[in-house]
């Protein structure tokens, strides 16, 4: 082949991995929750080891009759070496890809590892003996290499991320297709480089560099994941400084609203109770007048307590907190209203969320209130608690009443309530979804008019929970 052509070929074989190694070291996996995030620094070392190999390769070829005789074993000796080292990084990239999966797939894969590398150490220890007798030594000991590091750890790395891929597709992840790509990628490189020689063909480096571009490309659209990852921390630390302004200015004005209705509040309800100490000989209409007035500044004194909350959630030192102690203490402080109800709990054992008790147990208290309002005596009312890959899953769910869709698509407005007048705020959604939100959990609302209303809340489990955050 001419030398120019073989020059290129190395050039760009060279690159592809150069550009592998880059693509992973210029990604900041600092703040990413993707498992596979501390994996990727065993192949990047995989890619700019084996550019290395690769171009010193290239040297090697075009100017070995330039190296004095007495250098030449050193060479060998060097070439080994490197390509030992590159196909190494990848084995230790496959080790770490099978610990990031089920306990099953850990166990078989890594067993595969450390087998693959025990029969690579057998043949070298087998051959040893002769390693200075034979130039074909050599030769021989870079078949193996290429056949048990080189294809095994392609394969096998391979098969860690393709399962990592699935895992993602199967969870809704479109970019999970991606890292499939980049397995079946570095398969087809491990069978053009660890089981097809490279002086079969002079086309054997092109194939070769073609596996490495399919590994690139598609680990390259793979990891736009942690751009797509960062965008959304960010959009969510915008979020959180609007919503912190947000409840600033409406604190503000609550605080503002509780002073001044407050103080007139309190003083009817002390010249109402001065009016009856003198006035012993009410009738009973008058009785019943004077019951309406303490029942309305009653009801003004709450709603604005309520408002005040909503605008000023409160903060406090979170703890790991046990759902089962929750639904229990909830249960407990409405003992007085769900005689009437059958209360039916499944939840899981040693389930936990890092948050506020007190906050959790409100939350759940006014849940069961709307639902136990919304049903009739006697009907039965499920609480779930179970764990969903990195969430809490609880679950409130009622064959009450329900809504329609317009009541649906307002039920957490601030104010709007679907009970008759006097007997709801309009607060208590709103309050569940501020404190969802507190807990960096998601709150969704499913409910057919006649049909009851399941309201399904999602927090993440406490390893992947955000403690400065609340």
């Amino acid at each position: 082949m001419p030398t120019f052509i073989t020059f290129n070929i190395y050039l760009f074989y060279g690159l592809v991995f150069f550009s592998i190694g880059c693509v992973v070291v210029f990604r900041n996996f600092k703040y990413s929750q993707l498992k596979i995030a501390p994996t990727l620094w065993a192949l990047a070392l995989f890619g700019f080891s084996h550019a290395f190999h690769e171009w010193s390769e290239l040297y090697l070829l075009e100017f070995s009759d330039d190296i004095p005789g007495k250098f030449h074993l050193m060479a060998e000796w060097l070439r080994l070496l490197k390509l030992f080292l590159s196909y190494a990084f990848l084995m230790v990239f496959a080790w770490l890809l099978f610990g990031i999966g089920t306990r099953w797939v850990a166990r078989v894969g890594r067993s595969v590892v450390i087998a693959t590398l025990l029969a690579y150490l057998g043949t070298v220890i087998y051959f040893s003996h002769a390693i200075y007798l034979a130039e074909d030594t050599f030769r021989q000991a870079t078949f193996y290499t290429r056949l048990f590091l080189g294809f095994g750890s392609a394969f096998l790395a391979a098969t860690g991320i393709a399962l990592y891929g699935y895992k993602l597709m199967q969870e809704q992840h479109k970019y999970g297709s991606y890292f499939i790509a980049t397995g079946v990628g570095l398969l087809c490189y491990g069978v053009m480089s660890g089981l097809v020689p490279t002086d079969l063909h002079h086309s054997i480096p092109v194939f070769r560099t073609l596996a490495g571009a399919l590994i690139l490309f598609a680990l390259f659209k793979a990891l736009k994941v942690f751009d797509i990852e960062k965008e959304l921390a960010t959009e969510a630390k915008l979020k959180r400084a609007i919503e912190a302004d947000k409840y600033k200015a409406i604190g503000h004005l609550a605080m503002g609203m509780a002073h001044e209705i407050n103080n007139p509040l309190a003083s009817s309800t002390l010249a109402l109770d001065i009016f009856q100490r003198k006035s012993p000989e009410l009738d009973e209409q008058q009785l019943k007048y004077i019951e309406r007035i303490s029942l309305g500044i009653e009801r003004a004194s709450e709603i604005s307590k309520e408002l005040l909350a909503y605008a000023r959630p409160a903060k406090g030192n979170t703890s790991l907190v046990p759902v089962s102690e929750v639904i229990s203490a909830s249960i407990h402080l409405l003992s007085h209203k769900h005689h009437s109800h059958r209360i039916n709990i499944d939840c899981e054992e040693n389930i936990t969320i890092m948050g506020q008790k007190v906050k959790l147990e409100e939350l759940l208290i006014n849940l069961l209130t709307n639902a136990m309002d919304a049903s009739q005596s006697g009907s039965e009312i499920a609480i779930t608690a179970g764990e969903c890959d990195r969430y809490v899953r609880l679950t409130v769910e009622d064959w009450g009443a329900g809504m329609d869709s317009e009541s649906l698509s307002r039920a957490t407005e601030l104010f709007y309530s679907t009970k008759p007048i006097g007997q709801g705020t309009g607060l208590g959604l709103a309050i569940c979804e501020q404190i969802v939100a507190l807990h960096r959990g998601v709150l969704n609302i499913a409910s057919e008019l006649g049909q009851g209303t399941k309201i399904e809340m999602h927090f993440p489990k406490p390893e992947f929970f955000e403690k400065d955050q609340l």
